[in-house]
């Protein structure tokens, strides 16, 4: 089996099918494994709270969470339970905050009221009316973290393959057909091929000479911005604005 991204997701999805006995390659173009979104992010556990209730994500990012949690215990992966509030920082943003803690709930997320007193006595620097509590958000060290997937999936006998971007493809009968670039091109063909190149999935999806392409979603790109803070942070918890 092939799998196309050396993320967090296509080194879990490689560690996985390994462990499952099968015969898996993963692929990427980079150098290093993780080279794009998953070692650009916040590193946040998130408990689940913001999602449409019902949703595959919503369900996911519950059964997600505590699998996450379970896995940095057993192998050792830094990481920490934090606990975050979502404050409120004047009374016109109470129903909004009340939507945050219905929605959570509804998704079997349940979330604590905190008065303003009790948010001043978690973090002293932060001014609110009120103010919800997730214990169950945390933080997680990306890079052990794929570090751990990786060396599971290879210990198992998955070879990953870096510096090999994907060119094009064909579907055909029996499997899947990729050209790949690099320093040594070749075609090599898979009996089965996930797609887990993040931003780059759909591109890749649409070289793939046979693949249905009313199946490839679009592309939407959103921005966030990162500062570094210089000196000790203020905050023991993560603070997030309703």
């Amino acid at each position: 089996m092939g799998v196309i991204g050396g993320g967090v997701i296509g080194l879990a999805v490689a560690r996985r099918l390994a462990l499952q006995g099968r015969e898996v390659f993963l692929i990427d173009k980079e150098r290093f494994v993780g080279f794009h979104t998953s070692s650009r992010n916040s590193e946040v556990i998130h408990a689940g709270i913001h999602y449409p209730l019902g949703s595959l994500k919503a369900r996911l990012c519950v059964r997600g969470r505590d699998a996450l949690y379970a896995y940095c215990a057993e192998r050792g992966v830094p990481h920490q339970r934090t606990g975050k509030l979502v404050v409120a920082t004047r009374e016109e943003e109470l129903p909004a905050l009340e939507h945050v803690r219905s929605s959570a709930a509804a998704n079997g997320v349940e979330l604590g009221w905190l008065d303003a007193g009790e948010v001043g006595a978690l973090e002293p620097e932060v001014s609110a009316v009120r103010g919800l509590w997730s214990p169950l958000t945390g933080i997680v060290d990306s890079h052990s973290f794929m570090s751990a997937l990786r060396e599971d999936a290879e210990r198992a006998g998955a070879v990953v393959v870096l510096g090999t971007p994907v060119l094009c493809g064909r579907v055909q009968d029996d499997g899947v057909e990729l050209s790949l670039g690099g320093d040594e091109p070749a075609r090599v063909s898979f009996r089965l091929v996930v797609n887990c190149a993040g931003l780059w999935a759909p591109d890749v999806a649409r070289r793939l000479e046979g693949f249905p392409p009313d199946t490839v979603p679009p592309q939407r790109y959103a921005k966030a911005h990162y500062f570094v803070l210089s000196g000790r942070s203020p905050f023991r918890h993560l603070v997030y604005p309703v």
